[in-house]
Parts: C-alpha cells; sequence; structure tokens
C-alpha cells in the first residue's frame, strides 16, 4: 500500500465523520424546532384554558398562574430561536466541510486510480517485453545452420 491509498483511506475516514457529524447537528436543529413547536402548542393550550376559564368563572389566582405559566413557555420558544439559528448556521457549515470532505476523497480516489493505471500499463509493458524476448529467442535457436 503507497502514501496515495493511505492518504485515500483516511480521506474517506474523514469524510464519513464530517457527514455524520453534519447528520448529527442537522437532527439536533430539526428536534429543537420541533419542541419549539411543541412549546408553542402548549402555551395555546393554556391560552384557550385561560378564555375557557374565564368564561366558566374559575378562580382569578388560576388564570393567574396559567397565564404566568404560558408566558414563560413563549419566552423559552423565543429564546430557542436563538439556538435553532445557532444549529442551522453549524449545520450549514458541517455540511460544507462534509462536501469538501467528499471532493478530497474523490480527488484523491482519482490520483490513486491513476497511478493504479499507470503501473498496470508498465505491468503489461513488462510482460509485452518479456514475451518479445522469449519470441526472439525462440527465433533465434532455429535461425542459424544445422551441423551436417
Amino acid at each position: 500500500m503507497n502514501a496515495l491509498q493511505v492518504l485515500l483511506r483516511l480521506s474517506k475516514i474523514r469524510e464519513d465523520q464530517a457527514m455524520a457529524q453534519a447528520r448529527r447537528v442537522g437532527t439536533q436543529a430539526n428536534e429543537t424546532l420541533k419542541f419549539q413547536q411543541q412549546v408553542i402548542e402548549y402555551a395555546k393550550e393554556y391560552e384557550k384554558q385561560i378564555l375557557t376559564g374565564g368564561q366558566t368563572g374559575i378562580k382569578v389566582a388560576f388564570i393567574q398562574d396559567a397565564d404566568a405559566f404560558r408566558e414563560k413557555l413563549l419566552a423559552s420558544s423565543s429564546a430557542m430561536d436563538k439556538q435553532i439559528a445557532d444549529l442551522r448556521i453549524t449545520s450549514k457549515i458541517t455540511l460544507e466541510e462534509a462536501m469538501r470532505a467528499k471532493m478530497k476523497s474523490q480527488g484523491l480516489a482519482k490520483l490513486v486510480a491513476k497511478a493504479e493505471l499507470v503501473e498496470q500499463q508498465k505491468r503489461d509493458k513488462a510482460e509485452e517485453n518479456q514475451f518479445e524476448d522469449i519470441l526472439a529467442a525462440r527465433t533465434r535457436i532455429h535461425s542459424g545452420t544445422k551441423d551436417a
């Protein structure tokens, strides 16, 4: 195994790692976004409870507690906006790194394939020369005069 093949293997490993990292970050961003949507839905449910509770005559203390909790849910949802934006940026960066690693790996694969082709051509040429030498040796045996 030559140096190019070692570099190719290392490049493939790096490519796999970068792709896995990009998938993890993308998945994390999607999960955080889903969680944020759940929090918003909970806040909407609490708002409905407050409205229906106000119409049915629930105690003011319950309405105040529910409204305070709804506000905390909305505030946490707002805080997640920055986290989601950061995760999307990180996802984009890791995907770009993965693509660079893939391009590097592909370039090295082409270089290794070219080197292997050159080596095969050298072997073929050596084999052809060997056959020519054998053929030339055989024809020289019969080219002389026979003993009388």
